[in-house]
Parts: structure tokens; C-alpha cells; sequence
């Protein structure tokens, strides 16, 4: 009944704006009037109803715009609710393919046969398509978009190269410019390693952590940074990073999203 009552306020609201307003038209009609004695008064009148429209009209308007935030605010936590959902869908799905991809190759592997040029050529061209629709997915999905409808998140694939000496390389990134690091070493390579892929955890800094980014970045400034591990059952990959300027950008929900899709990449790695 929330909603009745709402609209029969609006039409009140709309019907006492138009009286007020013929009240302010009969007002001025008759101060204009020479012979009129008390005009002073009438005019007083008419200045006390405009004034009346417009604090009618302010109730009406700031009404519409309360309802409007309203639906705003109901639209948007309906989309983090499905994307959560999707999110929890993805989980299910991503993390046991990574397993059956690993186990799939180790046991074709063991055989010692020779994968077909065919295959091999195949294997090639898909891993690129696969992980050039992950990136741009991670950068899309994520931050919010700009006026131009462009990505302000920027997302990078960094393989473990080198172990003993904490490296990571970039392999491809999308998103908004400049290009990310070419690699990752020193502090930031060993914050990868160790606090990321060995520990198999995400990284999230931001407004929703309150944690910062210990990689020093190229380019443009960012205030938040996801960075998960791509696995795929026990073999590590590297890491899928994706920083954006804005402290409250990348939230917690984006998190689970990205762990979703290094999981796939990682999948699609191991059968290589």
C-alpha cells in the first residue's frame, strides 16, 4: 500500500501546485486592476502563494529524486546480489576444471606421446584468445567505465619466470593506458610469490581493505589493486593483477570475479 499512498501524495501535491499557481494568476490579474483599493494586500497575497508553488514544487521534486535514488540504490545492490550469484557459480565450476586440465595433461604427458602439429597449433591459437578474453573481461567487469564507455582498470597476466630470483614477466594486460610494469622483481616480485601465488590467497588494496599496493606501478596513478593466483590444482602459473585510480574501484565482490578467471586461464595453461 506504500506505493498508493505515494502517488495519491503525488497527485495532491500536483493538484495544490496548480490552485496556488491560478491563485498567483487571479492575484496579479487583479493588482493590475487601477481601481482596485487594496492592492498592496492582493499583491502580498500573490507574492505569499509563488511562494507557496515553489516550496510545493521543491516537495515534489525532492519526492521524485528520493524515489529515483531509491530505485538507483535497489537496482544496484539487485546487480552486486546476481553478480555474487554469478560469482558463486563460476567458483563451482572454475577451480575443479583447473584440477581435471592439470590432471588431463600430466596423464597424456606420461604417456610420451607426441601431441599432433595439428593439436599443437590449436592449443597455441586458443590460449591467446582465452587469455585475451579474460583480461579484457577483467578490466571491463571491474571499475566503473568512463564517459567514453572505456575501461578505467587496467588488467595484467604476469608468468612466473624465475623462481629463486622472485620474477615475474608480463605476458599480456588490457585496459585502460599505459602498459603495466614488464616485470615484476625485487619486493614486488617476492610480494607475488610468497604472498600470493605459494600462500594462494588474494591480495585486495583499497578503500575496502584499507590495505595499499606494495607494487610500484608505470603510468597513470591507482588507488586499488586485485592481485590472485592462476593455478591450476597444484601447478602455479603466475599471477592476474588488475589495479584502478579510484580507492573504492575494486571491491570485495570483484575479488571473487577475478579469482573465477585465473582459475580459468590457468586451466586453459595447463593443457599446454
Amino acid at each position: 500500500m506504500a506505493w498508493l499512498r505515494k502517488y495519491w501524495l503525488k497527485v495532491f501535491l500536483l493538484t495544490l501546485s496548480s490552485i496556488l499557481a491560478a491563485a498567483v494568476f487571479v492575484a496579479s490579474v487583479v493588482a493590475g486592476d487601477d481601481q482596485y483599493q487594496d492592492r498592496d494586500t492582493v499583491l502580498w497575497l500573490g507574492a505569499v502563494l509563488a511562494l507557496m508553488v515553489v516550496l510545493v514544487t521543491a516537495s515534489e521534486t525532492a519526492l521524485n529524486e528520493r524515489e529515483k535514488t531509491k530505485a538507483r540504490n535497489e537496482a544496484s545492490k539487485t546487480a552486486a546480489e546476481l553478480r555474487l550469484l554469478y560469482n558463486d557459480v563460476l567458483a563451482q565450476l572454475s577451480k575443479p576444471l583447473g584440477r581435471l586440465a592439470q590432471e588431463h595433461a600430466k596423464a597424456y604427458q606420461a604417456t610420451g606421446a607426441i601431441p599432433p602439429t595439428p593439436l599443437v597449433t590449436a592449443r597455441s591459437g586458443e590460449t591467446v584468445t582465452i587469455r585475451r578474453s579474460i583480461l579484457v573481461g577483467a578490466a571491463t567487469l571491474t571499475a566503473p567505465l568512463d564517459s567514453a564507455g572505456l575501461p578505467t582498470a587496467r588488467s595484467a597476466f604476469y608468468r612466473l619466470t624465475n623462481r629463486a630470483q622472485h620474477e615475474f614477466t608480463l605476458v599480456d594486460w588490457a585496459g585502460r593506458p599505459s602498459a603495466p610494469r614488464a616485470k615484476m622483481d625485487g619486493s614486488a616480485g617476492s610480494h607475488f610469490l610468497h604472498d600470493i601465488l605459494e600462500n594462494r590467497a588474494a591480495y585486495h588494496a583499497g578503500a575496502a581493505t584499507g590495505l595499499v599496493s606494495v607494487v610500484v606501478q608505470t603510468g597513470a596513478d591507482y588507488r586499488s589493486v586485485i592481485a590472485v593466483p592462476v593455478l591450476a590444482g597444484s601447478e602455479e602459473f603466475g599471477v592476474l593483477a588488475v589495479d584502478a585510480p579510484g580507492a573504492a574501484d575494486l571491491t570485495i565482490p570483484h575479488v571473487r570475479l577475478l579469482q573465477c578467471l585465473a582459475d580459468l586461464l590457468g586451466a586453459t595453461l595447463a593443457l599446454n
